[in-house]
């Protein structure tokens, strides 16, 4: 189960960073981004096309490299975690937030208690 839940992260964030990268008009104007010159385009390609790839890229190493199983699911678990934190303090430190936001922290949320519960499961059976 925790291979399966990296390869689908690996997979979705590879899928995000082609999005991103091919579309960077449409996603960034999706998520209420404006990118008013060629600085502002090539940050939005670097962190959500780079940065994104790798993140795949290094949840797919880790569902197929056994040894770093516990690694990818501690990667999940702080890269969510983090992620949830932050939102929920968007929530309540902002107003006039899109239903995008409270989508995402709803996803955040639950990925976060996945990642929890996927750790805890493979280093209590370790």
């Amino acid at each position: 189960m925790a291979k399966t839940f990296l390869i689908v992260n690996g997979v979705l964030y590879i899928a995000l960073a082609a999005w991103c990268t091919l579309l960077p008009m449409k996603t960034s104007a999706a998520i209420g981004f404006g990118l008013p010159n060629n600085s502002a385009k090539s940050e939005y390609l670097v962190v959500y096309g780079g940065l994104e790839l790798a993140m795949g890229a290094f949840f797919l190493l880790c569902a197929f490299k056994a040894n770093m199983l516990e690694a990818g699911l501690w990667f999940a678990l702080l890269t969510y975690g983090c992620l949830m934190v932050y939102r929920w303090s968007t929530i309540f430190a902002l107003k006039d937030l899109s239903s995008f936001i409270y989508t995402m922290v709803a996803v955040e949320t639950a990925m976060t208690v996945v990642s929890a519960w996927l750790l805890w499961r493979h280093t209590s059976t370790s």
